[in-house]
């Protein structure tokens, strides 16, 4: 039966239950409007914060206010698991054409020239990090970036990833600064070559390692001309000391900073390896440097070879003679003789000192056909005659192992006798420097003696022992001043 609603009354709604007599009727109560569910998506969100606390209670229904940037489970597989800072906005569309219309090739623009690199580089440096890396990133999609690192040479390819440093990109290894008097070279700065970066980013990194990894190389054999340079002027065995011993180089590939799990690292490895050769042996310095120890010892470096002339003039059984030598180092040498020659028959006695105050008796045995002669300083001479005035010999020395040859000629007259001699030697190794070669306790030139280590005072070393050590250049001024070290 319906109901008819008096003229003037307010109308009741059916659903409204009754209220009692003379109470007001409730007001109309609005329906709340209902937020759509919202859609469920296999994601993951990055963090950002706890949730801030609210005064009122939240409808659980509702959606939160705010969330962080999420990523779909086929996104998070694509970054390997890695949860990735939301990007800067996409790359302006007119810097990305400008990009373009430099590295795309056409019949009437067919090469990437230094200017097409030069002008990406610009636009490049105009962008946002996070637009930096997408424009990198895209560039590697349509085949850009491969073209634009292909087109730069070394400094334009350092500049560039320096630039993606600065953005971000790139992280860099510093390398060591120049060490010593003689500049021991710097060891280069190389690039993290991480897996996550483009691959035509990533060959870009390996390129500039090979450059720095060969140029460090090529220095390192520029400072071993400068040691050896520096060895063969020292005037003094403390001098040859003060230099140090030369310094190898040697790079290793963990300075590249590839990951293990790197599949890519074993053939980057590879490449970098082929690409810097093998760095210069620190052998030459080391015999430079053992040389120029004997010249200041007064000895022949082993290897050496001299060639020497000598004129000779006898009067009256006394002798005098001038001889000059240069070696194979450089060395260049005058020195004169002045003795006594005595003979009788076949045999014949010379008894000599020369400037530099040496003394050498010879014996001489002429058998006609050939000549023998033995000295002091162990010099044994076999001479044989070739035509009226000439003779040729050869010589070995067992002593300082000493081996040459070469042509003499005499010319005799009434009570005088002419010489002259023309030859070379060749320097050896001695016994005593086999026997240096494999003694334990022998010292070099650049270990301290062991009583200078020990803190033994130079007046409290035996008399032949701070001989034996002036002979090396260690004096009283010297040794004290190695001991307050």
């Amino acid at each position: 039966m319906s109901r008819i609603d008096p003229t003037g009354s307010t109308p009741v709604p059916i659903d409204t239950t009754p209220t009692e007599a003379g109470a007001a009727p409730a007001p109309p109560r609005a329906k709340a409007q209902q937020a759509p569910a919202p859609a469920t998506r296999n994601e993951v969100r990055a963090y950002d914060g706890p949730p801030a606390r609210s005064s009122t209670k939240q409808d659980p229904g509702s959606a939160p206010t705010s969330s962080g940037p999420s990523f779909s489970a086929g996104e998070l597989a694509a970054t390997g698991g890695r949860l990735r800072q939301p990007s800067s906005p996409e790359v302006p569309a007119e810097v990305y054409s400008g990009i373009q219309s430099h590295l795309t090739r056409s019949l009437t623009d067919w090469a990437v020239t230094g200017r097409d690199v030069k002008s990406v580089h610009t636009a490049l440096g105009t962008l946002q990090p996070g637009a930096y890396r997408a424009a990198l990133e895209r560039m590697e999609r349509d085949g850009l970036l491969g073209e634009y690192v292909k087109a730069q040479d070394p400094d334009t390819r350092r500049a560039f990833l320096e630039q993606a440093e600065s953005k971000g990109m790139l992280q860099r290894r510093k390398g060591e600064a120049p060490a010593g008097p003689l500049g021991y070279p710097a060891a280069p700065d190389f690039f993290r070559n991480d897996a996550r970066l483009p691959e035509s980013l990533r060959g870009a990194v390996n390129a500039h390692a090979i450059d720095a990894g060969a140029a460090f190389y090529k220095a390192h054999s520029e400072y071993l001309d400068r040691y050896t340079d520096a060895a063969n002027g020292a005037k003094s065995l403390q001098e040859l000391h003060t230099l140090g011993e030369p310094r190898a180089a040697y790079l290793k590939a963990v300075d590249l900073g590839f990951e293990l799990k790197d599949p890519a690292r074993k053939e980057f490895e590879a490449q970098w390896r082929q690409g810097i050769g093998k760095p210069e042996s620190t052998n030459r310095a080391y015999q430079t440097v053992n040389a120029r120890q004997r010249e200041l010892t007064g000895d022949r470096p082993g290897g050496s070879i001299r060639s020497h002339a000598q004129v000779e003039l006898t009067h009256e059984g006394l002798k005098l003679g001038t001889e000059a030598h240069v070696d194979t180092r450089g060395k260049v040498g005058l020195k004169g003789e002045l003795g006594v020659a005595v003979s009788g028959g076949p045999v014949g006695l010379e008894v000599t000192r020369d400037t530099a105050g040496s003394a050498k008796v010879e014996t001489k045995l002429n058998l006609g056909f050939a000549e023998l002669s033995h000295a002091s300083d162990g010099e044994v001479k076999v001479s044989l005659g070739v035509g009226k005035y000439a003779q040729a010999f050869v010589s070995l020395n067992r002593e300082t192992a000493e081996f040459g040859g070469g042509v003499s000629a005499e010319l005799e007259g009434e009570g005088s006798k002419a010489a002259a001699e023309a030859g070379f030697n060749m320097k050896g190794l001695s016994a005593a420097r086999v026997h240096e070669s494999f003694d334990k306790n022998h010292r070099g030139v650049f270990a301290l003696p062991a009583e200078l280590a020990a803190g033994t005072a130079w007046d409290a070393l035996p008399e032949p022992k701070r001989a034996s050590y002036a002979r090396e250049g260690w004096d009283q001024d010297t040794w004290t001043g190695k001991l307050k070290r």
